[in-house]
């Protein structure tokens, strides 16, 4: 088949398009990305223009682009966007609705609330990784010592958030019942969604502070302030808590791109990048670390799969699909509380034969399971059913 990948600069998942091809199709990435093609009408023209001429059989992205969906349905052309992000934003804008638009969610309790508001084409689809790309790493004896420690954790602290920039705007009354809410449902990972927001809550923060409402999608108020507000907060917190305490056990690295303080004894090292330095990091590291962003409600996020292509150790938060995908203590390690964190951390360091065990068969069920090449198999079959 023809495909036409459209990237994002802020994802680039360009292990689709290496799989794509692998898997014997044509295809080609679209010359701009999506943050130039979004909310501008002359690269919607441009758009529609280009797939007159490539005639693609479908198009790809994994950032939903209503310009893009609009410019597919004059042409009857099918699009389908696979969410790396939960929520996934973009994707909550009427175009995603359109017939010819396909939207695979990787946390189900967004998949559910998009059915239930009436989207008949979301579909549920876990993330994956490369393993064929991961396979062909070479890392030598020098960098295993320079990325090798006792723990690790690649992403960001989320310091720099958005309930941090409203909250001078929000009354006490209105603060002391978002504290409340973060209090009860931090560091407790049992599946529960404990972020709810009382009708009676947003009222007064729509009085306190309107603008936090003015966004562009079509998302219901409070999961929109609990997943982009709440969450993100609560995250940093968690995170940054996490951190303090582990340091107070372990040599625990944190590798980010932001430069705001971290908690003492808490080494930084700068970013890396996912197609090369991160994946160094994730074989070298006798413990890979996943704290998941509080917004992802059931999903399990892609560190966690990128982390085992590699032959790596996950030891992460319990999410509602982690055993529906793994099997917990034979393929991952998980942790409902931060004293569980700890005790596991320091059980598995000191059995490195169990340790190294269960990195093997996380190895082996991601490559047997959950490879780009497989999830993708499942999008194509979506779209052209075999009857």
């Amino acid at each position: 088949m023809k495909v036409l990948f459209v990237a994002s600069e802020q994802q680039q998942m360009s292990g689709l398009i290496f799989a794509l091809a692998r898997m014997g199709h044509e295809v080609e990435m679209y010359e701009k990305p999506m943050e130039e093609i979004e909310n501008n009408a002359e690269e919607e023209e441009a758009v529609e223009l280009y797939l007159k001429k490539l005639r693609p059989d479908f198009i790809l992205s994994n950032v939903f682009t209503k310009e893009v969906a609009r410019a597919a349905k004059r042409l009857e052309i099918k699009y389908a966007t696979w969410c790396m992000d939960s929520p996934s934003y973009p994707a909550w804008v009427p175009e995603a609705d359109y017939d010819n638009c396909y939207i695979f969610y990787f946390d189900y309790r967004e998949y559910e609330l998009k059915k239930k508001m009436g989207q008949s084409n979301a579909y549920h689809l876990p993330l994956a990784t490369d393993t064929t790309w991961s396979g062909q790493l070479v890392i030598t004896d020098e960098e295993i010592r320079q990325y090798g420690c006792d723990m690790s954790f690649v992403g960001s602290m989320y310091t720099n958030n958005l309930y941090d920039h409203a909250i001078e705007s929000l009354s006490m009354p209105v603060r002391d019942g978002i504290t409340d809410i973060m209090e009860r449902a931090a560091f407790v990972w049992d599946g529960q969604n404990r972020l709810h927001v009382s009708e009676e809550l947003l009222e007064a923060m729509r009085v306190d502070c309107p603008s936090i409402f003015r966004f562009p999608c079509i998302m219901p108020d409070d999961y929109f302030f609990q997943t982009t507000y709440i969450a993100r907060k609560m995250t940093n917190v968690e995170r940054t808590l996490l951190m303090e305490l582990l340091a107070q056990h372990f040599d625990i690295r944190v590798y980010t791109w932001e430069t705001e303080k971290l908690p003492a004894g808490v080494k930084r090292f700068p970013g890396v990048s996912a197609m090369d330095g991160a994946l160094k990091v994730f074989y070298s590291s006798r413990i890979n670390l996943n704290i998941t962003l509080r917004s992802i409600l059931s999903g399990v996020p892609e560190r966690i799969f990128a982390v085992m292509g590699v032959g790596g150790f996950v030891l992460s938060n319990w999410q509602g699909e982690i055993p529906e995908l793994f099997v917990e203590d034979k393929e991952i390690v998980t942790y409902k509380t931060p004293e569980e964190l700890v005790d596991k951390a320091d059980y598995y360091l000191k059995h490195e034969d169990k340790r190294i065990r269960i990195a093997v068969n996380g190895y082996r069920k991601v490559k047997e399971c959950y490879t780009w090449e497989k999830q993708l198999e499942k999008i194509i079959a979506v779209l052209f059913p075999k009857h």
